[in-house]
């Protein structure tokens, strides 16, 4: 039997975090409920997000917890809920992808990151269709123009955890 090694990942309170969430084999499932995905941050929220139908984005300001114990509570009652909405099942994959951002122009690049998602795997033309996204919110907030990311940003390229 194959067994994994344990991960260990940096801890230092008050870090901003980037995270990716898998769906079990892929499963196109999160979609159906966007209010489950709100609804199951207890420990923190995140501050910026997207819902694809198999994973999920977001940044998280993890304050004095560590990451694993955040997403550990998120994916644990996911799970519970989803299960008692819709029937039994695995919901997630182990463990999650996470980036610890380092600086202005990091957190800059991976928020346009998450809000390019939907557009990148061809769900639509503009970001601002997705409605599972807080693009919305960044918009409102004068964060971004009305025709941002009907092209790709050349310097969205490189490793998000997906």
């Amino acid at each position: 039997m194959k067994t994994m090694k344990t991960l260990r990942r940096y801890h230092q309170p008050h870090l901003i975090s980037f995270v990716t969430c898998v769906t079990f084999e892929r499963r196109r499932v999160l979609c159906g409920d966007i209010e489950l995905f709100h609804s199951c941050w207890s420990i923190c929220r995140p501050t910026c997000w997207v819902v694809m139908p198999d994973h999920f984005h977001a940044m998280l300001n993890i304050g004095h917890n560590s990451i694993s114990s955040i997403m550990h509570d998120f994916k644990i009652r996911y799970s519970r809920r989803f299960r008692e909405r819709f029937g039994p099942g695995r919901v997630w994959q182990n463990r999650f992808w996470d980036h610890i951002i380092r600086d202005q122009v990091d957190m800059s690049r991976h928020i346009d990151y998450i809000h390019f998602n939907p557009v990148k795997h061809g769900l639509v033309i503009s970001p601002f269709d997705w409605e599972y996204s807080s693009i919305h919110e960044f918009c409102e907030r004068g964060y971004y123009q009305d025709e941002w990311g009907l092209k790709e940003p050349n310097y969205l390229c490189g490793e998000f955890g997906e």
